[in-house]
């Protein structure tokens, strides 16, 4: 579920997430015109990384896909610990997803599962 926009009736996101792990950056495909996006089977949406550190965290950044110069609009990130997570298991997680790495700005902009 994110929030564009300020929450503005009808503006919809062409979302996608970049997973940034250790030395190792994997993006999804876009999702297009949607405030929540599902990544089916057929599209990039599982990575696999190495694990060098066992400490080492998991950036997740979802961002407005834009075509131009501009770039493209942040969303939201998290990080996410996976110190707690144990080998071959499935998890289903909910993170809430913060407009800022600053402590100050921790405007929550939606979720991310």
């Amino acid at each position: 579920e994110l929030e564009v926009g300020g929450g503005a009736v009808g503006k919809f996101t062409d979302a996608f997430v970049t997973a940034v792990y250790e030395d190792a950056v994997a993006q999804t495909s876009v999702i297009n015109d949607e405030l929540s996006p599902h990544w089916m089977p057929w599209t990039n949406r599982a990575f696999c990384f190495n694990i060098m550190e066992t400490a080492s965290l998991l950036y997740l950044a979802v961002f407005d896909y834009d075509l131009g110069f501009k770039g493209h609009d942040p969303i939201g990130r998290v990080a996410v610990n996976l110190n707690n997570l144990k080998r071959d298991t499935v998890y289903t997680l909910i993170y809430n997803l913060k407009s800022s790495a600053d402590i100050e700005e921790r405007e929550n902009r939606g979720t991310i599962t």
